[in-house]
């Protein structure tokens, strides 16, 4: 699994450098792992645009909230607003 490259994030972030390569690549296994346990249906391996999106948003909110302290937006799940709704369409409710 592979959605997104270091390339895509540091374009994304408007990185200029590689100073900061090691710390994007582990937010980039971090973000697809997270997605990934997330989503219930089954997607190609390349992703889709949406989920490409998603891992983005959620790079960047790691890049931004390097540390969780008490001003560190939280919804209460372990995912930002912003990209649930992005994977919303990839997870099927389960009854509790």
């Amino acid at each position: 699994m592979a959605w997104v490259t270091l390339e895509d994030v540091k374009h994304h972030l408007r990185y200029d450098d590689d100073a900061s390569d090691l710390t994007l690549s582990m937010y980039v296994k971090a973000a697809e792992s997270a997605i990934a346990r997330y989503i219930t249906e089954e997607i190609p391996a390349t992703g889709t645009d949406d989920i490409k999106v998603a891992a983005l948003m959620l790079i960047g909110y790691f890049d931004e909230n390097r540390n969780a302290g008490k001003d560190t937006p939280t919804n209460g799940n372990y995912l930002p607003a912003p990209v649930v709704s992005m994977l919303y369409p990839y997870r099927k409710p389960t009854a509790t």
